[in-house]
């Protein structure tokens, strides 16, 4: 039975910015969990609400800068910058930004080609790049693989553009986004913003 895994992983608050607590755990992929989201509720459901992960410390091995990370909306799919504007006064009193059950709002894949897409938590991860953070590891995720090829095919991506999902084909996702405050029509647009970095810098925030 093929699994997917996802990771769960979050900074290590010391004095050392090189160490991350995670956990690994094995999803099987099945007729209930079809897509990326079925594996994620699966194992908030199944695993993480049941306490029943193995958590473990180790080094940081590879540093991912957050202005590169694949966006999935533009800036006009951003719908509360009041929020995000709150989220960086918390950030910043030392505390992280978790859904209510303490499950990471922040969750990526990783593609084909060793890219991280953030399909969930767009304004969680604005607000961590404007309180300061710069990588990656320096923020609470969820990432979810396949584990025997280690990233998420095209045709998993496509899932994260709901509905719209069938007017796409393989990689052509890249040169969309999608922005759920439209209406249906326009919900699905051209790719303006191509990562992190470049959404952060086209929203004014002050």
């Amino acid at each position: 039975m093929k699994n997917r895994i996802v990771k769960l992983i979050t900074p290590v608050k010391s004095s050392c910015d090189n160490l991350i607590n995670i956990s690994k755990s094995r999803v099987p992929i099945s007729a209930t969990t079809k897509t990326v989201y079925d594996t994620v509720d699966f194992f908030e459901n199944n695993i993480f609400l049941k306490d029943e992960l193995k958590i473990e410390t180790e080094p940081v091995k590879h540093k991912t800068a957050l202005k590169e990370i694949i966006n999935l909306h533009n800036n006009d799919g951003i719908k509360d910058v009041t929020q995000i504007k709150r989220m960086v006064q918390k950030i910043e009193s030392g505390d992280d930004i978790l859904h209510i059950n303490r499950m990471p709002n922040i969750k990526l894949v990783k593609t084909t080609a060793a890219e991280w897409v953030l399909f969930d938590g767009h304004h969680s991860m604005l607000a961590y790049m404007l309180a300061g953070k710069k990588y990656l590891h320096e923020v609470p995720q969820l990432v979810v693989l396949d584990e025997e090829k280690g990233y998420i095919s095209a045709e998993e991506i496509l899932v994260f553009f709901g509905e719209h999902s069938k007017k796409l084909k393989g990689s052509a996702w890249r040169k969309k986004v999608i922005n759920w405050q439209a209406a249906q029509e326009k919900q699905l647009g051209q790719r303006i913003q191509v990562n992190m970095g470049e959404l952060l810098k086209s929203i004014i925030f002050f």
